[in-house]
């Protein structure tokens, strides 16, 4: 008998696990047990629970299946008896249903590791306080300085859902076999053999059929990019194209590819034709060409049979795709697909303006289909770029955001490679660089073909000051996406912190004529000029930059560091009067201007305040801009704080 309802699911979970395995209890048997009626038992587990009665007693039988599939060797089909549930196909059902991840794959991931690896690393103690002599002053204008300092651990930004505790757990710990099993087989891979761009679709009816032909062409890029070994160059490049007068040559030159892949697609009524070729750009000939006919409702059903045949033709048929892998993030609502396609053009711009226009389009997408998985990846990702350029006043609650957009598409599609990707920008900008590691390579494992994902694991490996490697995916992400300036300008950025000049300068002026209006390759540019020691051409180089963006205000510091240098000292004081926000990000920014005043004593006193207080610039163990105190005992004690490797 249940005497108060607030005791009634403690009692009734603890009567299920007692019974676990017996598929024969039912709602009768609790009922007697515990001395309630049938409609009693309903409202007060649909009240407490917000489930009913039979999904409660099913949710508690899978619980314990999570339990038994992490921690025991039992079969599939032995869990599923331990657990009450007779039929092993039902069980799969029902376990995908609540987790949206199968037991086979819950398995491989919770096993990969023994259990022991299995919980969140706890962080390590902070660095203990250093001290500091009083900060100098300028000799133009005396600046009034912060006195007591407390010396603070970085603390996490993110307000963590249970499920994104979790997942970061998961990532920690899969970080060593990521990297012992995963990263060889991601290596990037310089060779233009077994290399495709898929050109725009040419929609020859009417214009009101313009959102299927580019539902359709996003869905091919999408199942090609899959096929392993096949290197496939992004749309955001690819797109150049859609109306060139350019031959198949020269566009294969642009690209680096050595094949074509380009087609026509004409709806009549509720039937779609699709005429396919593809073609040896080297040799300007046909290899294959085939058309396709199905019907409107089955028009995605083209995907897996377009990428077995293009995966054939190139003698790669032994790589099949999971059909899966081409169904899990997308959606069925080709209006919803538009606005999606729409949204994500606009965010990969970083303007402030066009990323919160992007976002407004992928919430119109989202309206239409909650659970379009790859739609909420890139919202997260929208969030996570307005924290990282300090476009919003909150960086905290975007990057919160963030994340829970991109678990929802992890939730929606488990092998969703740019929610892995998101998750992987904001470990990194929080400075959870193995979490950051172990989110990218899982993304990598699922598309490897990724330039935006190969260029974000480049920015945290140069992050960690491991250059070489960065390089090596950077360059990886420019044969995959040669026309994305973001991606151009991040890999000649690689080169110059690398000391890597001639071939910095060789791909910013092979960016020259494309990108030479984008504010991102002027900033590319500053940052070859400071490494050179040019200070007046990199604060023309920033100052033109922040002239096509003027809402990028992060480089406003960086510009006052080359002013002061060149000898416009008064402008670099000017501006450092009117950083009054008591904010760890102030400090840091002083402390950018400091060191191009060769305030050193300054200059490390605001690092570590800032630091102290939760920020550090991601870049802070290669960039230029301190290259002079790298070995200074201050700088070391701030990267060990955040678990960088120390500079030698």
């Amino acid at each position: 008998m249940i005497n108060s309802e607030d005791d009634f699911i403690p009692k009734l979970k603890s009567l299920i696990e007692a019974n676990i395995d017996d598929s024969t209890f039912s709602v009768d048997t609790i009922c007697a047990e515990l001395g309630i009626s049938r409609s009693q038992l309903h409202r007060i587990v649909k009240e407490q629970s917000n489930v009913s009665i039979t999904l409660y007693v099913r949710k508690v039988r899978l619980e314990k299946a999570k339990y038994l599939l992490a921690n025991t060797a039992l079969r599939i089909s032995e869990v599923a008896d331990r657990v009450g549930i007779n039929h092993p196909q039902n069980f799969s059902k029902y376990f995908i249903t609540e987790f949206a991840i199968s037991p086979t794959e819950y398995r491989r991931l919770h096993q990969a590791l023994p259990a022991e690896a299995k919980f969140p690393v706890p962080q390590a103690n902070p660095e203990p306080p250093v001290s500091l002599p009083p900060p100098l002053t300028t000799d133009q204008a005396p600046l009034i300085l912060p006195g007591k300092r407390t010396a603070i651990f970085p603390k996490n930004i993110n307000r963590w859902t249970l499920y994104g505790v979790l997942l970061l757990g998961i990532l920690l710990i899969l970080s060593i076999y990521l990297r012992t099993y995963i990263l060889p087989a991601t290596r990037p891979v310089d060779s233009i053999q077994n290399s495709l761009a898929v050109l725009p679709l040419i929609n020859i009816g009417p214009p009101n059929t313009n959102p299927v032909c580019e539902g359709l062409m996003d869905d091919i890029h999408t199942g090609v990019s899959l096929i392993p070994h096949l290197r496939v160059t992004a749309r955001s490049s690819s797109d150049q194209y859609r109306s060139t007068q350019k031959s198949i040559w020269q566009i294969s030159e642009d690209l680096q590819v050595a094949n074509i892949l380009r087609g026509k697609m004409l709806k009549i009524g509720e039937q779609i034709q699709m005429k396919i070729e593809l073609i040896n750009a080297k040799e300007n000939r046909p290899i294959w060409t085939k058309i396709y006919t199905v019907a409107y409702r089955d028009m995605f059903q083209l995907t897996e049979q377009v990428t077995q045949d293009v995966a054939r033709e190139l003698g790669l048929e032994n790589n099949r795709i999971a059909p899966e892998k081409l169904t899990l993030a997308r959606t069925r609502n080709i209006v919803a697909y538009n606005n999606f396609l729409q949204g994500r053009q606009l965010v990969i711009t970083r303007n402030k303006d066009k990323v919160l226009e992007g976002m407004a389009k992928i919430d119109q997408a989202l309206a239409l289909d909650s659970t379009f998985a790859e739609a909420q990846a890139f919202k997260g990702l929208a969030y996570s770029l307005l924290a990282n350029s300090n476009y919003i006043a909150n960086p905290a609650k975007a990057y919160e955001l963030a994340q829970q957009h991109a678990l929802k598409a992890i939730h929606f599609s488990p092998t969703n490679s740019t929610a892995y990707g998101v998750l992987g920008t904001i470990y990194a900008d929080t400075y959870q660089w193995k979490a950051a590691e172990a989110s990218f390579l899982i993304a990598l494992q699922h598309n490897p073909n990724d330039a935006q994902i190969n260029y974000w694991y480049s920015l945290l490996l140069r992050s960690t000051g491991r250059l070489d490697e960065a390089i090596r995916y950077s360059t990886k992400a420019v044969a995959l996406d040669p026309l994305y300036p973001v991606i151009l300008t991040g890999h000649a950025v690689n080169y110059v912190y690398a000391n890597r000049y001639d071939l910095a300068q060789a791909s910013l002026n092979s960016g020259r004529a494309l990108f030479g209006d984008l504010f991102i390759f002027h900033v590319g540019h500053g940052y070859f000029y400071l490494a050179k020691e040019n200070y007046q051409a990199a604060s023309t180089s920033f100052s033109h930059g922040l002239t096509l963006n003027p809402q990028y205000t992060v480089i406003i510091p960086t510009l006052m560091y080359c002013e002061a240098k060149r000898g416009n000292r008064a402008k670099a004081v000017a501006y450092l009067r009117t950083l009054t926000a008591k904010t760890p990000r102030t400090y840091y920014d002083k402390a950018v201007v400091f060191a191009g005043l060769s305030q050193k004593d300054s200059c490390l006193y605001y690092l570590k305040t800032a630091a102290d207080r939760g920020y550090i610039y991601k870049d802070m163990k290669v960039v230029p801009l301190f290259r002079d105190y790298r070995t200074e005992p201050v700088f070391q004690a701030i990267l060990r704080q955040y678990r960088l490797p120390a500079n030698p």
